[in-house]
């Protein structure tokens, strides 16, 4: 895990795909109506991750789900009006990626950047298997930073892990996702080398501080593919 700032590029897809909250939104927001340079970084990344859900029907939320994003805007703060129309809008981009995810065939390695050129971004849909949520986490290959929003995916006295597992079937651990707020991970270049289209993000439920295995060695509870973005 790492807490250092994030990068000034990534800092606008994550503003785009809703994955800032706090200080760190309330910051990019701030951004986005004093730097025309980075309002249309965020807006590039918006048009850029609309365009993967083109061919796809929207679908209805679940009841259940419709029923705690109510509750959790009545219960949320007022915010002030000018700010509501961007925020409105990353809520539902990122709302977007949560419940859809594209595929693509032929699942190559994909090239770790140069110094210089620009992001790759990749993003993954973690489904809960209870279907009840899922969770994006988005992927810088040119600095390896992986971000994940807070989700309640282990109870209290168990951590929860982050494995990939690619065409061989065999889980890697990737890390542990923090108890609270926005994790974040820095992937080594030879993970960031294993990344792909297709390759499957799980999460388990595992003793505090991780499988003593190397291992899943408690229940998967959330689970998704890669894409680029």
């Amino acid at each position: 895990m790492t807490t250092d700032d994030p990068d000034p590029d990534m800092t606008a897809a994550e503003f785009a795909l809703g994955l800032l909250d706090g200080d760190e939104r309330a910051a990019a927001l701030r951004r986005v109506l004093a730097d025309p340079v980075f309002a249309r970084e965020v807006e590039q990344w918006r048009e850029r991750l609309d365009g993967l859900f083109d061919d796809y029907r929207p679908v209805a939320a679940p009841d259940a789900v419709a029923m705690r994003l109510a509750a959790m805007d009545a219960s949320a703060p007022a915010r002030p009006r000018a700010a509501w129309p961007v925020l409105a809008l990353a809520t539902a981009l990122a709302a977007t990626i949560a419940l859809f995810f594209v595929t693509r065939p032929g699942p190559a390695p994909l090239p770790i950047p140069q110094a210089g050129q620009p992001h790759t971004m990749m993003v993954a849909s973690l489904m809960m298997t209870d279907k009840s949520a899922s969770v994006p986490a988005v992927i810088d290959m040119t600095t390896g930073e992986m971000r994940i929003p807070h989700a309640d995916m282990a109870p209290t006295g168990k951590s929860a892990q982050l494995w990939m597992i690619g065409g061989d079937g065999i889980p890697k651990p990737m890390g542990i996702l923090a108890p609270e707020g926005t994790s974040r991970m820095t992937l080594a270049s030879g993970e960031r080398r294993q990344l792909h289209d297709g390759l499957t993000l799980a999460v388990s439920v595992e003793p505090i501080g991780g499988s003593p295995t190397g291992k899943p060695t408690g229940p998967v509870v959330a689970s998704g593919k890669l894409t680029l973005a």
